[in-house]
């Protein structure tokens, strides 16, 4: 330590045989009193604190005499030129310690771009019930319906429609009321025992009659791909003092019919026999038509919802909510423009209005404009071109008039995105004609392909990149005039 200090320039603390003239000699550890040996390591520790904190946050408010030798008669400084000497030394400190050392205190905050990714949370399912807005008489739809009324439920709705965050922040409420919730997603090869298995085993033994637990054991062990509903019924019915809710995501992804078959007959069983289990099937498509049509009595057991495109003022508190949480703001232009675009997704209100807050944060700006959402919208439409490069190049081919008048086509995906806010938009704006499902089919083919009954785009996100596109290659120049379209 001696060694270390005299290397940085500092000097001895004086003996007791020093000269009046302020020459000092070496101090001889020696014989020293173990109270003074204890001093100087104590204020040798407190020095290099301080050079450390001088080194990360810069200079301190108090002093260097305050901080680490807060009396006159500290045994290392005794007048101010032994300050000055002490003073310098933590500036050659200073001088050759590492930038990366003097950023570190920083370093653990952060960035922009994380709190952004972080607010606009636009990869996952929400969870929060302060972030779900606009769903606020669903959520009281489903605790009436499936909770207090014991029916079973159907949500469907559009992809990013915001299906999966509603039933999740609807687990939150009936956990709250004692329900115990199960989730689980189909894939198209999902079979009736494999779901089923897995929800019995996550069953737990609380809410079977100590009595049944064995039996209940037993049953669920030998519950294999042969097994039936009425044996899924029976091992549910010994359900005794819980209620319990399968949530069952993506329902119309599964292919086998026998599948979506056996499921309805579940939930007939288990309504009939009063078991104390409820089953919520989530689809893009309403299945409460194939579910009832098997069972035609199950319609008396079925709570039934929509989630339908958010209205404008509500996809304006999403975004106002989303960037508030970032620390930033969207300009009523901006807002208005995404609104328009996003056609009451959430999903793409979040998606986008994440790469615009991006944006502007690259431009140093607080503040989202117009040209952040221009920004946004090109890069979004890239990042979902690098998934879906054949859909994307039949767009960039329709919005270059390789297929006629382009907003015909754009009309079209606004009404397929949002019928009635695609009724809204056209009744507004004095738009072209909406193309027709042959025009459709032939123009942006393979993005959409005939389906119930019409045409719908196999990627159900797609539309809002199309409305996107138009925005990003209609656009004029920063600092430019715009021409002629009215939307722009």
């Amino acid at each position: 330590m001696l060694a270390w200090k005299t290397d940085m320039g500092l000097p001895d603390r004086p003996s007791a045989h020093s000269s009046g003239s302020g020459a000092v000699t070496p101090l001889k550890l020696h014989g020293a009193k173990p109270g003074s040996w204890i001093e100087r390591v104590v204020s040798q520790v407190k020095f290099l604190l301080y050079v450390i904190y001088i080194a990360l946050f810069g200079s301190s408010d108090r002093g260097y005499e305050d901080d680490v030798f807060p009396e006159a008669s500290d045994p290392f400084i005794e007048n101010t030129a032994r300050w000055q000497q002490g003073t310098q030394a933590v500036a050659g400190i200073r001088s050759f310690l590492p930038r990366a050392l003097a950023s570190s205190a920083h370093s653990w905050a952060p960035s922009a771009a994380d709190r952004i990714y972080a607010a606009f949370d636009a990869s996952q399912p929400l969870d929060d019930p302060q972030d779900l807005r606009g769903r606020d008489e669903h959520i009281a739809q489903l605790m009436r319906g499936v909770h207090y009324r014991r029916t079973h439920g159907v949500v469907s709705g559009p992809r990013g429609s915001g299906k999966t965050s509603l039933v999740r922040v609807f687990s939150q409420f009936a956990q709250a009321e004692g329900v115990v919730v199960f989730y689980a997603a189909c894939d198209r090869n999902t079979d009736f025992a494999e779901l089923m298995r897995d929800f019995l085993e996550r069953i737990p033994t609380y809410a079977v009659d100590p009595q049944d637990i064995e039996t209940f054991a037993e049953r669920v062990q030998h519950f294999g791909r042969e097994s039936t509903p009425q044996q899924a019924a029976s091992i549910l019915s010994l359900v005794k003092y819980s209620q319990i809710v399968f949530m069952i995501d993506e329902f119309d992804r599964a292919e086998d019919a026998d599948f979506r078959s056996k499921i309805a007959s579940l939930l007939k069983l288990i309504s009939d026999a009063r078991v104390p289990v409820r089953v919520i099937l989530i689809s893009t498509n309403s299945v409460f038509e194939q579910i009832v049509g098997e069972h035609q009595s199950l319609m008396r057991h079925m709570t039934r919802l929509t989630t339908e495109p958010l209205r404008p003022d509500v996809i304006d508190e999403v975004l106002d909510n989303c960037a508030d949480r970032a620390g930033m703001r969207f300009s009523v232009e901006a807002k208005a423009l995404l609104s328009q675009i996003v056609c009451g997704s959430p999903y793409h209100a979040r998606l986008f209005g994440m790469h615009c807050a991006l944006a502007a944060s690259a431009r140093k700006k607080a503040e989202i404009d117009r040209w952040d959402v221009l920004a946004g919208l090109s890069e979004s439409f890239d990042e979902w071109a690098l998934l879906n490069s054949e859909d994307a190049q039949a767009f960039i081919s329709v919005m270059a008039g390789a297929k006629g008048d382009p907003h015909k086509f754009i009309e079209a995906a606004r009404k397929i995105a949002a019928p009635e806010n695609g009724d809204r938009e056209a009744s507004l704006v004095r738009a072209p004609a909406r193309a027709n499902e042959q025009q459709m089919l032939t123009a942006l083919a393979p993005a959409v392909e005939r389906a119930n009954g019409g045409v719908a785009f196999r990627d159900a996100t797609a539309p809002q990149f199309l409305l996107a596109l138009q925005h990003i290659t209609t656009a004029p120049k920063r600092g430019r005039p715009a021409k002629g379209d009215a939307r722009v």
